[in-house]
């Protein structure tokens, strides 16, 4: 599994007295239960009577309070050149232990996976991947594939070091990978035992993209697009790069009415139905589409926490934000529903929380809190919400033996709440205390992050 978070544990052991443990699995909770830590493993959950506490251990009283496994935010692009040293510390203080990245400045990313592994940095373990992408993209970062033979040699290139070991976690696949390269993908990655994941390329429908081996899809706005008969219309307009700038909402407007009058129930229900037989996963990553949706109103933007990003980064989601009118913001709530969470979640497609930070407004960490907010609002329990930080990420990721639950021999990744998120999952937010990789960050602690990061951001 991945790699260590937040650097080396301390060597005594902690002791997390009369807490309620939340078992995310099935929804349990365990009351007055004692936790040990030893290093940077869980040794002790069960009955608070029962544990035998070292002398030395350090003890924190967790009556009142509310334990769970840390979160995980699966989908970032947190390590870009500008956002890499703030990232991953404000992940930590708002619990989010662990983080998948889906490939921008991989080098980069390999390097924080490498130094917070060691404990050189502190931020989240991390499972990286590296993208390819078609033509249409310039940036040298992402490799490009054109023929089959482009897909293969990209994954044979971009998943193993010199040496053979591996280099990357997966492959991502982006929206611009021709059909030729797309499938050249799937077949290397399944050869070598590779996953790969990533958007809908348009060359390819969802139900294509899942009988290929997909691990599982990113955003919603695929799936908008497959439930309606204009799917292969919708695909190819969304791929000719002459309609389509950056700062233009042309395209959502079209697509927007053109799913509102050809959307087929039937067609919907067939690709869902796809997606739950492959073992499909998908990360909706609801939180990325709330400011276009609210016209980047103060709710939606959440200027108190603009001091926590750099002023290159909050300008450039300004720039984006000047080009929305109000009645933009009608067409996109129509096109981002929530009605495609809550059908995936009745057919038991497997759901990951994911940000997609740093896109406009989403924060490292924050907005994390705020997607589960909105899989509640989608139609999902608080349960299932905190499930798809915790226990699915694990499950996805085959680290169910080290990560998800907070059981005996797991790794020591652990959040302690003031209050219960199964009865109101907007408590995920409060906070007392992180355990990351075996390493305590109290409350003294997690506001020293914030604080060295706003600090480090006014110079």
């Amino acid at each position: 599994m991945a790699t260590a978070c937040a650097g080396p544990a301390a060597q005594n052991a902690i002791a997390i007295t009369h807490v309620s443990v939340i078992d995310v699995a099935s929804g349990a909770i365990q009351p007055d239960n004692t936790v040990l830590v030893t290093g940077n493993r869980i040794t002790y959950a069960g009955p608070a009577p029962s544990a035998a506490i070292p002398p030395k251990a350090t003890v924190i009283d967790g009556r009142g309070k509310f334990l769970i496994p840390g979160l995980w935010d699966m989908h970032v692009h947190a390590f870009v050149h500008t956002f890499s040293d703030f990232a991953a510390p404000l992940m930590i203080a708002n619990g989010v232990t662990g983080a998948r990245d889906m490939g921008y400045y991989v080098d980069t990313t390999l390097r924080w996976k490498a130094d917070i592994a060691a404990g050189r940095e502190i931020g989240p373990r991390l499972v990286v991947g590296v993208r390819v992408d078609g033509p249409v993209t310039k940036a040298r970062f992402v490799a490009i594939a054109v023929t089959e033979e482009d897909g293969v040699r990209a994954v044979d290139t971009l998943s193993k070091r010199r040496d053979g070991t591996r280099r990357a976690d997966f492959i991502m696949t982006y929206s611009w990978v021709p059909r030729a390269a797309y499938f050249g993908i799937a077949r290397e990655s399944k050869k070598v035992g590779v996953p790969f994941a990533g958007p809908v390329p348009y060359a390819v429908s969802v139900v294509e993209a899942s009988d290929a081996g997909q691990r599982s899809i990113e955003h919603e706005d695929d799936l908008m697009r497959a439930c309606t008969s204009k799917d292969s219309l919708l695909r190819a307009r969304s791929a000719d790069t002459t309609t389509f700038s950056a700062g233009s909402l042309a395209l959502m407007h079209d697509q927007a009415e053109t799913i509102r009058k050809s959307y087929d129930p039937v067609a919907c229900k067939g690709v869902i139905a796809t997606l739950a037989r492959n073992h499909t996963w998908v990360t909706p990553t609801l939180v990325a589409y709330q400011p276009y949706v609210h016209a980047f109103d103060s709710a939606s933007t959440h200027r108190e926490r603009e001091k926590y990003v750099p002023g290159i980064v909050h300008a450039g989601w300004m720039h984006r934000a000047s080009f929305l009118i109000p009645a933009d913001s009608i067409v996109i709530r129509s096109f981002f529903s929530f009605d495609r969470t809550r059908d995936l979640r009745d057919a038991s497609v497997k759901l990951l929380a994911g940000t997609d930070m740093p896109q406009a407004f989403v924060y490292p960490g924050f907005s994390l809190h705020d997607e589960l907010e909105l899989l509640v609002r989608s139609g999902l329990t608080p349960l299932e919400a905190l499930r798809s930080a915790t226990y699915s990420p694990a499950e996805f990721l085959g680290a169910l033996d080290s990560l998800g639950t907070i059981t005996r021999g797991k790794v020591a990744d652990l959040v302690l709440l003031d209050a219960d998120p199964l009865t109101d999952i907007r408590n995920t937010r409060r906070i007392s205390l992180v355990i990351a990789n075996g390493r305590v960050f109290d409350a003294a602690a997690l506001a020293q992050l914030l604080k060295h990061v706003e600090t480090a951001l006014k110079r």
